[in-house]
C-alpha cells in the first residue's frame, strides 16, 4: 500500500492536517488505532483561536451545532470570592465523540482514507522516515510507504518515541481524574476552576444536563488513593469546592476516566520525512485550555510545510526547520505561561493575591485570558509589568 501522506492519529490535530492535505489534491491515508465514535474526555474546550482555527477550516458551522458556548472562567482561590474572567471572543464546548467525528468525517469527504490500526514501526529508508508499519484490526501487520509521515498520536506518540524524539519528563507528574457527570447545573456558561494546594476541580459544561469534570493531582497523591481512588477523588473534588461544588448529588455518567502523565516534549517536532503534530509535538497543562488550538492551528501550520515540501522537494529542508522554528518559539513562550499558572496551583498565597488582583483588573485578567486563548500574544501575559499588576 502507497500514498503520499500517512497521519497517524485519527484526533482533532490528526484529521484537520489530513483534510488541509486532502484539499491541496494529496493523497491521504490516515491510521487510527481507535474505532469511532470513541470516548474522550479532555479536550472538551475550544478557546477562541481554536474557534478561528475552526472557521478558517471551514468547520466552525458543523461544531456550533454539537457545542455548547462558553462566556468565561470563573476562578475560586481559597480566601477569596469568585473571579469571573470574560472571554472577549466567542468560545465554545464540545463533547470529543461529536467534535472528533465532525472533523474526521470532513477529512473523509475530502478523500482521506482511514484505516484502523496501531502503528508499531516506522519504515526508514536513507536516514529519512518513508512511511509505516501498523498491525491491522484483525492483527495483521501492514506496511504503508509515503513520501511524508505525519505524527499526530498524542502524548504516548508510536512517531516520537520511533524517531527518539522525546525528552524525560521534568518536574512534578500530574494525573487528571474525571468524566462526564449529570446534576451540576448554575454553571452559567463559565467554566469552574478551584485552585489549591498543588491540584485543582475544573467543571466545564457540555450542555444543560452534561459537564466534563476533571480533578487534577500531584502523582504522589494518586499513589496515597491506591485501592480507594473514588473516595479519594470525591474528597479532593470536595476539600477544592469548599462548600460550592463536591460530588455529592452528581452523577458520572459512564466510567471514571484517568489520564496522565500530563506532560510530553520533544527535542524537535520535525525529522527527515516526518511530522509531529498536536500534543505529540508537546503537551501545555491542561489547566490553560490550549490543547485544541494547538492541535488546530500547528495542524494548519504542518500541513502548509509538507504541501510545500511535496511540490518542491528541495524546499523540504527550509520548510521543515520553518514549522519547527514557529512552533517550538510559541511553544516555549506558552510553556512559561503555564509555568506561571502551575506556580499559581502549587502556592495558595500566590493563587489568592493573583485571585484579588484579577478581581480588581479586568485589563489584567483580559491580557491573561486573550494569551492562553491564542488570540493575543502570551508575551503580554509575561511582561514585569503584568506580572507586578497579577502578583505584587
Amino acid at each position: 500500500m502507497n500514498a503520499s501522506v500517512v497521519v497517524v492519529g485519527g484526533g482533532p490535530a490528526g484529521s484537520a492536517t489530513a483534510l488541509w492535505l486532502a484539499r491541496a489534491g494529496i493523497d491521504v491515508l490516515l491510521v487510527e488505532r481507535s474505532g469511532f465514535p470513541r470516548r474522550k474526555v479532555c479536550g472538551e474546550y475550544q478557546n477562541s483561536g481554536a474557534v478561528d482555527a475552526l472557521d478558517r477550516l471551514g468547520l466552525l458551522a458543523s461544531v456550533r451545532t454539537a457545542a455548547q458556548p462558553l462566556r468565561g472562567v470563573r476562578l475560586v482561590v481559597p480566601g477569596t470570592v469568585p473571579v469571573v474572567l470574560p472571554f472577549t471572543r466567542p468560545a465554545l464546548a464540545c463533547d470529543r465523540a461529536a467534535f472528533d467525528a465532525i472533523l474526521l468525517d470532513a477529512a473523509i469527504a475530502a478523500g482521506v482514507r482511514v484505516v484502523q490500526g496501531r502503528v508499531e514501526a516506522l519504515v526508514q529508508t536513507a536516514g529519512r522516515v518513508a512511511g509505516v508499519v501498523y498491525r491491522d484490526q484483525w492483527g495483521e501487520l501492514q506496511t504503508v510507504r509515503a513520501r511524508y509521515v505525519v505524527g499526530a498520536d498524542g502524548t504516548g506518540s508510536v512517531v516520537a518515541r520511533k524517531l527518539n524524539l522525546g525528552l524525560p519528563l521534568g518536574g512534578r507528574r500530574r494525573f487528571a481524574l474525571g468524566g462526564h457527570y449529570r446534576g451540576f447545573a448554575d454553571l452559567g456558561g463559565c467554566v469552574e476552576m478551584f485552585v489549591g494546594g498543588g491540584a485543582y476541580f475544573a467543571i466545564n459544561p457540555l450542555d444543560a444536563a452534561r459537564a466534563n469534570v476533571m480533578v487534577v493531582v500531584p502523582e504522589a497523591l494518586l499513589d496515597r488513593w491506591s485501592g480507594a481512588i473514588d473516595i479519594g477523588l470525591s474528597g479532593k473534588a470536595a476539600e477544592l469546592g469548599r462548600g460550592r461544588r463536591s460530588f455529592a448529588g452528581v452523577e458520572r455518567i459512564g466510567a471514571r476516566v484517568s489520564v496522565g502523565p500530563l506532560a510530553h516534549r520533544v527535542r524537535s517536532p520535525i525529522a527527515p520525512g516526518a511530522v509531529l503534530v498536536g500534543d505529540a509535538a508537546g503537551f501545555l497543562n491542561p489547566f490553560t485550555g490550549q490543547g485544541v488550538f494547538l492541535a488546530l492551528t500547528g495542524a494548519e501550520a504542518a500541513a502548509a510545510a509538507v504541501i510545500g515540501a511535496l511540490r518542491d522537494r528541495s524546499a523540504e529542508t527550509a520548510l521543515f526547520a520553518r514549522y519547527a522554528a514557529a512552533r517550538t518559539r510559541d511553544f516555549q513562550t506558552r510553556s512559561a505561561v503555564c509555568a506561571l499558572v502551575t506556580l499559581l496551583i502549587d502556592v495558595t498565597p500566590l493563587a489568592r493575591r493573583a485571585a484579588l488582583r484579577l478581581g480588581r483588573s479586568p485589563a489584567a485578567g483580559g491580557a491573561l485570558i486573550e494569551a492562553i486563548a491564542g488570540i493575543g500574544a502570551p508575551q503580554r501575559a509575561f511582561t514585569p509589568g503584568a506580572l507586578a499588576r497579577l502578583l505584587l
